[in-house]
């Protein structure tokens, strides 16, 4: 009796030891297994797979293989190693963890807080495969007004830009006409054409030319145009943000419709902004020019546009954009220094 007691406590207790080996390994396997937390509060764990075109490639004992927009991600933690690519950086060799609820980032190239999951172009074992060779994207917006009555009135305004991406140089080429008429009568005709060449040097940093041909009839403008050369940075070019500024020596010729023609050096800054909040085609914009004379101070103008698009069906959405134009020294006294113009109408992206 006294060695059966003893084999059933050698048995109960070499049990336990199994069973408390497996509890470990489980709550090791737990603790090892990537987690990603969510902007609601929510997280789930899994292995983390990769990051592409917006979205992060995760799979889920549970629920599977799952793509997560990176709008809805607010931290993620794992322990396998990936490379990142940035805006104008790549990030090598990375594990993730979260530290006094900060996003952080274990690198080859050291220990970096990450502001937002929204900056991250891609990550996986190895960098995502290069670029096309030619890369191509444009729109076309048309606001049209047409109404009939004590006043009979038409408005066209087209807009259309594209650019191309070759390899390290981009070109943009952009065509604005405006037409407007009252009663049978033409109250507003323009048009304004425009090319601008990037040559990059290094991920962020390129060196620029412009070029641009306006008229405009009724602001006694008969022609004018610019050619400049400058500098300019790409701060931001994901999948949620585009973000660049350039800056431009230029040479501006006016000819005005009272005979008289205007010449002179200037500077040109620009300003392009597009946010595309949830990745589904809502769009935030933002375009701006300051043309400022080298000769007189007097002497500037402003141009901005600044609109939100909103999607209808596919490639087309809707568009509501203020356009706000101020000329310190117009052609002639009697024309009105600033141009306000709200407008809706349809986009057509491709």
């Amino acid at each position: 009796m006294h060695h059966k007691i003893l084999r059933i406590g050698s048995a109960m207790s070499s049990t336990r030891s199994i069973l408390l080996l497996l509890a470990v390994l489980f709550t090791s396997h737990n603790a090892l297994a990537d987690r990603i937390y969510f902007t609601d509060g929510e997280s789930i764990t899994g292995v983390m797979v990769g990051i592409d075109d917006g979205k992060v490639s995760w799979t889920s004992a549970i629920l599977g293989d799952l793509q997560i927009e990176l709008r809805h991600v607010d931290f993620i933690e794992s322990g396998d190693h990936f490379d990142l690519k940035l805006t104008g950086e790549e990030l090598h060799n990375c594990w993730m963890f979260v530290k006094l609820d900060e996003q952080h980032l274990h690198c080859d190239e050291g220990v970096r807080p990450l502001l937002d999951w929204k900056l991250v172009v891609g990550a996986g074992e190895t960098l995502m495969d290069p670029q096309p060779l030619l890369q191509q994207k444009g729109s076309v917006a048309l606001a049209l007004e047409d109404s009939s009555g004590n006043s009979d009135i038409t408005k066209y305004d087209v807009n259309a830009r594209s650019e191309f991406r070759l390899l390290d140089s981009r070109h943009t080429l952009a065509l604005r006409y405006q037409d407007e008429s009252a009663d049978g009568e033409k109250t507003r005709e323009s048009w304004l054409g425009s090319y601008q060449y990037d040559q990059f040097f290094t991920d962020q940093w390129f060196v620029t030319g412009n070029g641009f041909y306006e008229t405009d009839e009724f602001r006694e403008l008969d022609e004018r145009y610019s050619v400049g050369m400058g500098m300019g940075y790409q701060f931001l070019e994901t999948v949620y943000f585009d973000l660049l500024g350039k800056g431009t020596v230029n040479y501006v010729n006016e000819d005005f419709a009272t005979g008289e023609s205007r010449s002179r050096p200037a500077f040109l800054w620009n300003l392009d902004f597009a946010w595309r909040i949830d990745g589904g085609g809502v769009e935030m914009f933002h375009r701006h020019a300051l043309l400022q004379s080298f000769e007189e101070g007097t002497d500037y103008e402003v141009n901005t546009l600044t609109g939100f698009k909103y999607p209808i069906s596919g490639q087309l959405s809707s568009v509501v954009q203020l356009e706000y134009n101020y000329d310190n020294l117009p052609a002639e006294e009697a024309i009105e220094k600033v141009d306000r113009k709200w407008s809706v109408g349809v986009n057509y992206a491709f």
